[in-house]
């Protein structure tokens, strides 16, 4: 199965649950085994098999839990970052000129951030463009991965089953952002001196 073929096929097993998806995953099984990475291909099975073995209301219950309600695994990427603030609307506007520039138009009535969405114009376009539009919500999708596997979510192995694509385009993923820690520009530099020299000052009296 081509690259382009999987993350099409994620978007596809991001959409909302009911019985006739059910059924329609089941019948994947011979799209799945033509996957050439183990690892990719065992995780798709995983997934299928636990969503076979949970309660249709349970699953539904789940995704709208997760995906609909919680920030922190909204499918939405740039909502994971700035919520409902003026920032969002620069970073929507961003990612609908990079999808035109690259000849992918969407309807208005589709936000440019839904996951799914970003997803499918992966399935159409080069290693490099997908790189480049990942590159820009990476952050993100780790965290949404990282948050999912921690609660045993099965979607968990779908986003895992994501990072590995971004791997497999060449994005390298270096820190988490806890773990990240931001470089003060010389500006930043000079006041944190004065601020530090002043307490030495007031501690020596």
């Amino acid at each position: 199965m081509k690259q382009t073929e999987l993350y099409q096929m994620l978007a596809f097993l991001l959409r909302y649950p009911n019985e006739e998806f059910r059924q329609i995953l089941l019948g994947l099984t011979a799209e799945i085994q033509e996957v050439g990475d183990t690892r990719i291909r065992q995780k798709l099975f995983q997934f299928i098999e636990l969503v076979e073995q949970t309660p249709l209301d349970d699953w539904i219950n789940h995704y709208v839990s997760q995906f609909d309600f919680d920030r922190k695994t909204n499918l939405y990427v740039t909502y994971f970052k700035n919520g409902e603030q003026k920032e969002r609307g620069l970073e929507l506007l961003k990612l609908k000129k990079f999808y035109q520039a690259a000849g992918f138009d969407i309807v208005e009535t589709e936000l440019p951030d839904y996951i799914p969405l970003m997803l499918e114009f992966s399935a159409q376009v080069s290693a490099d463009i997908r790189q480049e539009l990942w590159k820009m919500h990476e952050q993100a999708i780790w965290e949404i991965r990282e948050t999912l596997l921690s609660i045993k979510s099965f979607y968990g192995l779908l986003f895992d089953v994501l990072i590995q694509l971004f791997e497999q385009d060449g994005l390298e993923h270096h820190l988490t952002a806890e773990k990240q820690t931001p470089i003060p520009n010389l500006e930043d530099q000079a006041i944190l001196a004065k601020m530090r020299d002043q307490l030495i000052k007031n501690q020596l009296g």
